[in-house]
Order: C-alpha cells, then structure tokens, then sequence
C-alpha cells in the first residue's frame, strides 16, 4: 500500500493523526512523503519540528515557471520523511481546490511520487468537491482512511467523504481502509461511533485515546511518536504502522442517506439500521436528476428554452451575453476571463463580419472589430483571486475614455466566487461601470447569455424618466449575426423617412451609450423577429418600461410588407404616403415573378429546415408556379410552431428526423431541394440551396433565392460534375 488519503473534518485532530501515521511509518523504515492538503498548511509541521516551510503555491506566485526547482517545495522532516505543503489564497478569495491541483499537477511534473514508498495525503473532508476530491481519484490515493469522533458533525462529514468516494468508484471498486477514530471523550462517543461503522459496514482500525501527551510533543513541535514520552501512544501507532505494511483490507464505500445517518446515530432503535443496496442506487438516482440551482420561477428573469425544458446548451452564455454587450459601440466590454474565453467571443463576433466582407462585399462594422477586452486571468489568478487584476485592468481601461465600461464573467471567474459587482466602486460620473453576471455556461446557453445581456443593460442602463418625443420609434431585436441585418435596416428606414419617422434606438444593435440610455424617449418599438426570443424582449420592456410595440414583426415577403407599411403609415398618419410606397414594390415584385415563371413553373419543392415561418420563400416559388410536395421542418432552439397563411396542399411534418430525408428526396423527387446546410443527399435533387434562417426583409424577400434555382436550371449544371463523378468512379473508386 504505497498512496494513502487521510480525510476528516476540519479541527478533528487528522493532521497529528497523519504526522504521527508517518513518523511511525519513517520508523519502520518507508521512505514517507506527507503532501499537506489543507489551506492551513500545518501538517507537516509536527515532522517539521514547528517549523512552517514554503507552500507551493506561495511559490508559483512568485517563480517563473522556468525557475522552477523541487528543492524549493519539497523539505525533509523526521526520519527523512518528505514534507510538502499546498498552501492557499486568503480566505475569502480565489479557489484553494484549484491550488490542490495546481499542486499535484507541479509534483508530478518533478516525478515525485517516484522517490517515496509510502505517500500520505492529509486533506480537508468538509468540502469532498474540486481539488479536495484529487487525492480519492483512481490516479493517486489507493486506501483512504477517514478520521473521526463520536460527535454528530464529524461523523456527518464522514458521511459525505463516503459519498465523494461513492461517486468516483461506485460499487466495483474498494478503496476504503476504515475509521480513525480520535476520541473527544464526549457521552456515548464510543456507541455513536460503533453504530456508525456497523451501518457503512466498516471497520474501526483504531482509537485514538484523548491525552495530554499530544499537547506536550506539540508543544515542542514534535510528534508523539518522536517524542516518546507516551509509550502507550507509541505504540498504538507503531502497531497501526505496521498494519498499514502488512497491508489492511479494503472496502466498498457505502454512504448513509441524511435520514438513515439521523436515524442511526440520534434516535431510538438505530443499532437495527442497515445500509441496503436499494438505498444507495437510490441516492444516486436523485442527486443524477436533481436540477440546476437556477431559480426557473424568478419573474425578473427572462429564460432560454434550453432551461426551461432542460434540453442539451446549445453554446456558451459568456459567449452570448458579450455578443450582445458588445453592441453596445462606444462602451468596452471587458471579460472577466482567461484570453482565450474573449478570443472565442471576438471569432464570433467577427466570424459573419469577415466572412460578408470577403466573400460579399457587404459591411458590418460592429462585427469587424467588436470593442472587447479582457483581465487575461491565469492560473495564478483562479487560485488567488482576480480581483485585483480586475480593478487593475478597468483603471487602465478608464484612461481610454469609453462611454461606459460593461464588466462580463467567464466560467473562472464564475468558478473561484470573484465579485465583480465591487469593480462598480470604480466608475466615474461620466464613465458608469455595468456589470454582467454571466460566469460562463453556469448560468445557462449563448441565447442564454443574450437575454441576461439585454436585460442586464436595459436596467443598469435605460433611464425611465426620459419623455417620449412624437415621430420617433425603437427598433428592438435586430439579429446581431445575420449578413443581412444591415440591409435590412436600410429598407426599414428607407420606409420610416419616407413616412417622416426618426430611429431613436437600436435595441441592440449597432447603438450607442447614450441612445440606449434614452430608450423610453421613442413613443413606438417595432420588433425586428417575432421568434422565442423576440417575444420574451417584447414582455420584458413593457412590463418594465412600459414600452408600446407595433403590432407587427419586421415584414418578410409581399403580403407581410403590405400589412406592415399600411398598418405603421396610418400609425403616423400617413396613409397616402403609405399607398404609395407599397404599388411602387408590388409593381417591382410582379415584374420580378413574370421573368421566373418560365424557368419555375411545375418544379417540385420539397424543403427541410429549422425556419418555422416559409411564406417568405414559398409565396413568390408558387406565384412563379413552383409546387411543394412536403414541408420538412426541424427542431430549433429558439423557436417553435410551424406558422403559414398559404393554402400549400402537401404535408408539413414537424419535430422532422433528418434521417428520413434520403427516403423522402426518393418518394416526393423534388426538383428543387432546400436546407439550412449541406445535404447529403443533395445531388439526387435537380437543385439543391441553403436557406438563411433569418431572410431579407421586405418584399422582395426569397426572390434572390428564386433567381438563383432559375439561372442553375437555365444552364444545367447538375449534368456537368455527374459526369465527373461517373468518370471518378470509373478510374479511382
């Protein structure tokens, strides 16, 4: 037996009981190494002779990594017993679990563990969770003793290391040696403690008597074994020292439930409790399907589905909620994050910026160069504390002067308990600091992440008090990466000038600090997509805002753009005006139709998509005399409910299996195949295109789709790479 773990309440004497463990080992000739997992870092000190040594990550902090040297961490005690010390942050800071790992993963780089025939772990067994679970994984400890007394709480943090360990091995593997039992001299100790090892079925290997002799070698800084005075007590431990060679057995880990635990030890009748195999399957099933702590019944948040119906995240919330804030043009976003949490951020930001510039010669400045920063944590500071590498990195940001400073966290930050809440104390009159509770995915997926973003901004940011101005409206959830987002804006504005209308703000898109903060100056909001989220955002600024919204969505297709421009021209009183405009784009759109019937009209559609609203695409394919065969629509995230107003005369099917699409491209033939991306199935379709999930506003929308089938049927160019493909399979297949 060369790794032993020693776990047990903090404060139950499991220090002195492994300094004593590896002075008696050291005796009987192993070569001992006592690694000290516990913040205090005190035990080693009884093998130190009362002398407190270097803590490893008091020396990472301040060691270039290429500096390091094993010497410097590693001290030699009692009969050569090798100590090491982990150390921690201050309390109230940082993540002490992470410095255990930080420390185990610096000693095994030195090959440690090589030098040693016998290694005690002394660990904290309060908290059986992140680092403090290392020392009971598979890789290290191969016995694990846990320290005890009679009194409830200790036996209680007994308890959950029995469940920690449960959790890693499960029932086929045997890891536990049994109980120390230190005694407290209380009431009852000794059938408290019996009664609790009888229910986990495990041994007392020892007990540990209370006496004066530890005080008196303590307080010469030694051992008891060392100092020798206490022959019986040196015994006792030479004797268990020797067990421990001899090699002791090793059990299964069985935790009580709260309630058999209570029942065992503080009520009547309990030496009849037994630990059944249907009780433990039965804890296990219940921590499995217990839910996340996120409070699903808060009013004053908004939810993604993925939370509320628990399915798999779809991305990361930090990731959706700094896509949003960088919106936000004159303001830094600002992650409280490793470099490389921000970086993914910046590539998705930017991903459909340069991708439009490059291949279509479209511009999005917002999504060119996204006002991102970040603290860079690293791993010193998710074991200390970022803090102040926070406050740091906004005072450098301030001398920039941004309109604002908005304060987002990754999972790190979320992780270790930073605060970001008290870099507030460093804003300015003119320079407000927001702060942005992401922490990652801990708070849920990216669409997740986008509501916390525009509800978190909405309040820290709108003022309420600003009077509405007549003429002018809101323009609330533009979709931030779609290609066309600013195409469509331009048509939107195109019709509010005509009808004499000012945009005050872009919720949120492309906006400024201070039109954010006049949001409630508009007297009317017209919602850009009328999706999941976008109704969520509707409910959330009139409950709090009280914000009035246009009856209707951004308009997609003829008949949507002919509702919308009457409707919100005799809003401002401009019907004529109104009138106008719209023979002008059904004068354009019928033009367009007469020059696609001929190449379209008879061609089977059959489409598979997420996009629950199709009208836009199959109103101008039926006015050119296209006709769909079978509506294929999938499951999407952010949406749901098949919508239409067309009389279409073939089947829908939702919640669609895409593995049924090769089967149904044979049964229907569609000439025409449409997806949201590549299919592979797409060359037994004459035509085959990728649909946008979010399309063109206005009335021309799907007409470039339709242009584009018109062109691929007019030059038949399925026949040419067929060939090709009839001749690579004829020379290399």
């Amino acid at each position: 037996m060369k790794e032993m773990a020693v776990y047990g309440k903090g404060g139950i004497g499991k220090s002195t009981v492994s300094a004593n463990i590896s002075a008696a080992l050291a005796t009987l000739g192993r070569h001992v190494l006592q690694i000290g997992c516990d913040p205090k870092h005190d035990s080693t000190r009884l093998l130190m002779h009362g002398r407190d040594i270097t803590t490893a990550l008091d020396y990472i902090r301040r060691t270039n990594p290429q500096d390091y040297k094993i010497e410097d961490i590693l001290f030699t005690g009692y009969k050569k017993v090798g100590c090491v010390e982990a150390g921690g942050p201050e309390p109230g800071v940082g993540c002490a679990g992470r410095g255990i790992i930080t420390t185990f993963e610096l000693l095994d780089s030195f090959k440690i563990k090589e030098r040693y025939d016998a290694i005690i772990y002394d660990v904290l067994g309060d908290v059986v969770c992140g680092g403090f679970a290392v020392p009971i994984r598979r890789e290290y400890a191969e016995a694990v003793f846990i320290v005890t007394s009679g009194e409830f709480m200790s036996l209680y943090a007994a308890n959950n290391i029995l469940r920690g360990i449960r959790n890693y091995d499960g029932e086929t593997q045997h890891r536990v040696a049994g109980l120390i039992y230190n005694s407290r001299n209380v009431e009852d100790e000794d059938e408290r403690v019996e009664l609790f090892a009888r229910a986990v079925d495990l041994p007392v290997l020892i007990k540990v008597p209370r006496s004066d002799s530890f005080a008196q070698a303590e307080a010469a800084g030694v051992t008891v074994v060392e100092y020798g005075r206490d022959q019986a007590l040196v015994r006792l431990f030479m004797g268990f020292a020797q067990r421990v060679n001899e090699g002791v057995p090793l059990h299964e880990a069985k935790p009580l439930t709260d309630e058999e635990l209570e029942r065992a030890l503080l009520r009547p009748g309990a030496e009849n409790v037994v630990r059944s195999a249907e009780s433990v399957s039965g804890e296990r099933e219940e921590q499995a399907e217990a839910q996340p702590s996120i409070d699903l019944a808060d009013p004053n948040r908004c939810y993604s589905k993925n939370l509320l119906r628990g399915e798999p995240l779809h991305g990361c919330a930090f990731n959706g909620a700094c896509t949003v804030a960088s919106q936000v043009r004159d303001a830094v976003v600002l992650a409280h994050s490793p470099v490389s949490c921000i970086y993914i951020s910046g590539q998705t930001i930017s991903s459909p910026g340069r991708r439009g510039i490059y291949e279509r010669g479209i511009l999005m400045p917002s999504a060119i160069a996204p006002n991102l920063a970040s603290t860079e944590m690293t791993e010193t500071d998710l074991i200390f504390g970022g803090t102040k590498k926070l406050f740091s990195t906004v005072e450098r940001i301030k001398r920039t002067k941004p309109k604002a400073i908005i304060i987002v966290s990754a999972c790190p930050a979320g992780i270790i308990g930073d605060d970001i809440d008290k870099a507030k104390a460093l804003a300015e009159p003119d320079m407000p600091v927001i702060t942005l509770k992401a922490d990652g995915n801990m708070s849920g997926d990216y669409l997740q992440g986008m509501l916390m973003s525009y509800t978190t901004l909405a309040r820290q940011i709108i003022k309420k008090d600003v009077p509405a101005e007549k003429n002018t409206v809101n323009i609330v959830f533009e979709k931030i990466i779609v290609k066309d987002t600013d195409r469509n804006y331009a048509f939107v504005k195109g019709v509010l000038d005509r009808l004499g209308v000012r945009i005050n703000c872009r919720f949120l898109y492309d906006t400024s600090f201070e039109s954010l903060q006049n949001f409630c100056a508009a007297e009317l909001n017209l919602l850009a997509y009328g999706d999941y989220t976008g109704r969520l955002l509707q409910d959330f600024l009139e409950k709090e805002y009280g914000a009035k919204f246009f009856g209707q969505e951004f308009p997609v297709g003829l008949d949507e753009t002919e509702e919308w421009v009457r409707a919100l021209a005799a809003h401002f009183g401009k019907p004529e005006e109104g009138e106008r405009i719209l023979a002008e784009q059904r004068a354009a759109y019928a033009g367009e139709i007469e020059k696609l019937r001929p190449a379209l009209s008879g061609k089977k559609l059959m489409i598979i998509t997420y996009n629950h609203e199709l009208d836009w695409i199959l109103r101008p394919a039926m006015d050119a005399g296209a006709v769909p065969v079978k509506i294929c629509v999938l499951a999407y995230s952010q949406d749901e409910g098949f919508r239409t107003k067309l009389k279409l005369g073939c089947p829908v099917e939702e919640e669609y299996d895409r593995e049924k699409r090769a089967a149904d491209v044979a049964k229907y033939e569609p000439d025409i195949l449409l997806s949201n991306y590549a299919s592979s199935v797409a060359g037994e379709a004459e035509v085959s295109d990728t649909i946008p999930m979010c399309p063109d506003v206005g009335p021309g929308a799907g007409l470039a789709l339709l242009r584009r089938w018109a062109r691929m049927l007019e030059l038949n160019i399925k026949e040419g790479w067929r060939a090709d493909e009839g001749l690579f399979r004829k020379y290399y297949s």
